[in-house]
């Protein structure tokens, strides 16, 4: 029975060791300059002609400011962008990907302003915009796509949120559906109108799914109503989202201001903060 012991324990104990090493090397992780967990604000243009192919955000990154974000032109389209078809029988209608460019923003959200045409009752088209934020999807690995939950609404709620808050909203965090934009467009050839696009509304339903999507826009979509879409005040009532990003990693989020004034007017005003 000494014998036993004695052969034994020093197996358990290099098993253990083995073990640890080994739960040591998995939960590693990437660390990020302090200045990755600034407040940080943008005003984004708002006029589809500006933001043809959006305007990404990027949370977690390494190096300056400069990498934050980006107004993604054709050759910057990651995989599974709103533009960029998903199958073969996808055509996009107005953007191209430009040919043996693979260097993309890797973005987490994306907004994106669709310039497009509604039918109108008599008959005639009117132009139009679609605002909206997307997450970046990827439906062949789910931990690749950005996730999201709408925790509260206002400045105040952004504030008090913290790292702490976050384990109380965990279970909420949901992705995006993907989206393939060029599949609900369809020319418009009119006598006024030549050229242009039509968004099917059959897109409608698929839009009202996405977690952030038109939920900060006053009126039109939004989760709250205000007669005058640049009113400062907007900034107490516009939902604040719990972000996970493609590193698995969190920020808060929201868009605290919709319209500008001024020179600002075709702007709108976001801010995050990631946390640690």
């Amino acid at each position: 029975m000494k014998l036993f012991i004695r052969i034994t324990a020093p197996i358990c104990f290099i098993l253990l060791v083995a073990c640890q090493q080994q739960d040591m090397v998995t939960e590693k992780k990437t660390t990020y300059s302090d200045s990755i967990y600034d407040l940080k604000t943008y005003l984004v243009e708002r006029h589809p002609t500006v933001v043809r192919n959006g305007f990404g955000l990027d949370i977690f990154h390494e190096g300056n400011a400069s990498l934050d974000t980006l107004y993604l032109s054709n050759e910057k389209l990651p995989p599974y962008h709103p533009n960029n078809p998903v199958g073969t029988g996808a055509i996009l209608k107005r953007y191209n990907k430009a040919a043996g460019d693979s260097v993309a923003f890797q973005y987490d959200l994306l907004f994106y302003n669709e310039f497009a045409y509604n039918l109108l009752s008599t008959g005639d088209y009117s132009a139009t915009g679609y605002p909206v934020i997307f997450m970046y999807t990827d439906p062949t690995n789910e931990s690749n796509s950005t996730k999201a939950t709408m925790i509260g609404q206002g400045i105040n709620c952004f504030h008090a949120f913290t790292t702490d808050s976050i384990a109380k909203y965990k279970s909420g965090l949901k992705s995006d559906p993907l989206i393939d934009l060029a599949s609900y467009r369809t020319p418009v050839n009119t006598a006024t109108v030549s050229g242009s696009i039509l968004l099917e509304p059959t897109v409608d339903p698929l839009i009202s799914k996405l977690v952030i999507g038109y939920k900060f826009r006053p009126n039109t979509g939004g989760i709250f109503n205000m007669p005058d879409a640049s009113d400062v005040a907007q900034i107490n009532y516009q939902p604040v989202f719990l972000i996970k990003t493609r590193e698995g990693l969190y920020a808060k989020f929201m868009v605290t201001r919709f319209k500008g004034v001024g020179v600002d007017t075709q702007k709108l005003t976001l801010q995050w903060q990631a946390l640690k």
